[in-house]
């Protein structure tokens, strides 16, 4: 014999467009985000870099510390990123410091991201 309720199975039309605009806005301010991460691990890796290349064999001057800055940033495509960089000499003391904001552009507001990285070398 037939039961006279009808089971529903599934989502709804509008169940599906309300999951779908919480996924549109979490992918488009993942994609704000996916830059930014990606520069400040190219920063971090030419930091990185540098320490190490200086423990092998200390630098000579900073003309060297801005080639390898320069290289390491063409390597990764981040050429624009090359100003943000400052490289000092005091006395026997190299000072690499690294600066720039970014600004994202969020739905519901700007938000600026300031990136200030700094290392010394003796």
């Amino acid at each position: 014999m037939h039961n006279g309720k009808n089971k529903q199975r599934g989502a709804s039309a509008v169940g599906i467009i309300i999951i779908l605009a919480i996924l549109g806005v979490g992918a488009y301010i993942g994609f704000q985000y996916i830059p930014l991460f990606i520069e400040s691990g190219t920063v971090d890796s030419v930091m990185s870099s540098i320490e190490q290349t200086n423990e092998k064999k200390p630098f000579a001057n900073t003309g060297e510390i801005r080639n390898l800055i320069n290289r390491q940033l063409d390597m990764n495509q981040m050429q624009e990123l090359a100003d943000a960089f400052t490289v000092t000499k005091y006395e026997e003391t190299y000072t690499i410091n690294v600066y720039y904001e970014r600004q994202l552009n969020l739905i519901y507001e700007k938000k600026l991201i300031k990136t200030d990285k700094k290392i010394t070398l003796n």
